[in-house]
């Protein structure tokens, strides 16, 4: 993966395709199938740009906790544009990068020119305050393998984690000790964000899905 420089920290990215550029603003978990079946085929009619945001992959670390919230990272998200000569892009954002898409809309509306939210959130009500929460205990109080086992039961349906089993727990076997103590300051900027004041001042087209099972 390539590194763009930026102030506050580089971040490594990857692109392919050409046409108008469409970013990809994904979760960290892709599950045993990932993200590149749809990368690939959405390559072959855009310039596809994806990268790590600041503390996840191959990007540098955030500093400072602040660094987490959506409109921190819309700030990273633009800084990494300009790093690309990117002027304007289409945004297809799932879960988190729903909150990162919207903030930046909000805050450099000229610099999107189309919005795609996969899954989003509007804010952070009792159900998913109580699961983000849940999740941070786990983080602490479960050994990787089995904290691996857990999110994959969150956030994946049974039909799923039934056909790709072998490849869940071959992912389980490999997880890497979690950090704690950033996973909470990640769920936590989720929590803080409220996309209510932000979506009826949307101007660019803008296409809500969300899945029956989710």
């Amino acid at each position: 993966m390539p590194l763009a420089r930026i102030e506050g920290g580089d971040i490594h990215y990857e692109e392919s395709g050409s046409g108008a550029v469409l970013a990809m603003l994904l979760p960290q978990s892709g599950g045993p199938v990932g993200v590149r079946p749809l990368h690939d085929r959405l390559a072959k009619r855009f310039r596809v740009v994806r990268c790590d945001q600041r503390g996840t992959g191959r990007s540098a670390p955030v500093i400072a906790p602040e660094g987490m919230t959506m409109a921190s990272r819309a700030a990273e998200l633009a800084a990494f544009f300009d790093a690309l000569g990117i002027e304007r892009a289409h945004l297809f954002c799932h879960s988190t990068g729903c909150g990162i898409g919207l903030s930046l809309s909000a805050a450099c509306p000229d610099r999107v020119a189309g919005l795609v939210l996969a899954n989003p959130w509007s804010h952070g009500d009792a159900h998913l305050t109580a699961m983000q929460r849940l999740r941070v205990a786990a983080a602490r109080a479960l050994d990787p393998y089995c904290y691996a086992w857990f999110n994959a039961n969150l956030l994946f349906p049974p039909d799923y984690r039934r056909a790709h089993a072998k490849a869940f727990e071959k992912l389980a076997r490999n997880a890497a000790p979690q950090d704690a103590d950033r996973i909470e300051g990640r769920l936590e900027a989720i929590l803080a964000f409220d996309a209510r004041p932000l979506a009826p001042g949307l101007t660019c087209p803008t296409m809500v899905v969300t899945a029956a099972d989710d």
